[in-house]
């Protein structure tokens, strides 16, 4: 499997990382789908990319929520993305349906895989598997509701995205700067055990 590197640990340079790894696609119609802050637009390539942010709350350029349908028109944009997204929502399956329903060419997201060495390590020793798990005091909105593999994600997005007519045609593991200097190789070989995230392109059946 193909490894791609962030060139920092931070959102931004996974960001830079995801744009760099794809570079074919980032033109016309751009729609973030969770954008939080909206930074993926600040990574963004050249003068011919619309961007439009969609999260729950402001200041997504429109609030929405993906489970609930997205407020747009079919083949409304050229690329939809969802960056660690999928994962938060309860109804997963239509979530991703909703994405390619409004995407006309291209669909992109990132999966995390609980499945890598930290992750069992941290279960292991009894730890937190990570801020997004466990049993909090208090409600809230911002937490995974899925605990799958890269194995699962990768066959996940293959079916789901051949039900709505799009093929994967580009897919790897996205890792961090240290990860990727020490061990980039291993991860292309080991990617359910020594990498946390899968990311996948989708490309509509049709479109060249």
């Amino acid at each position: 499997m193909k490894v791609f590197v962030s060139p920092s640990r931070d959102e931004i340079g996974k960001f830079q990382g995801v744009v760099q790894a794809f570079p074919g696609i980032w033109d016309g119609l751009v729609l973030d789908v969770g954008c939080r802050s909206g930074n993926l637009k600040g990574v963004l390539p050249g003068k011919q990319v619309r961007y439009c942010g969609l999260d729950l709350f402001p200041p997504a350029d429109v609030i929405g929520n993906i489970e609930a349908d997205l407020p747009f028109a079919d083949v409304s944009f050229d690329t939809v993305v969802a960056l660690d997204v999928l994962e938060h929502t309860n109804n997963i399956h239509e979530a991703l349906n909703n994405l390619c329903r409004v995407a006309r060419k291209y669909v992109l997201i990132t999966l995390p895989n609980i499945y890598e060495l930290q992750s069992r390590i941290n279960f292991l020793f009894g730890r937190r598997l990570s801020g997004k798990y466990g049993l909090p005091f208090t409600p809230t909105v911002d937490r995974h509701r899925w605990f799958f593999s890269l194995r699962e994600a990768k066959a996940f997005v293959h079916m789901l995205g051949r039900q709505q007519g799009f093929a994967v045609v580009a897919e790897g593991c996205l890792i961090g700067p240290r990860r990727g200097f020490v061990m980039r190789g291993l991860v292309s070989y080991w990617p359910n055990l020594l990498s946390p995230l899968y990311v996948a392109l989708l490309r509509r059946e049709g479109v060249e």
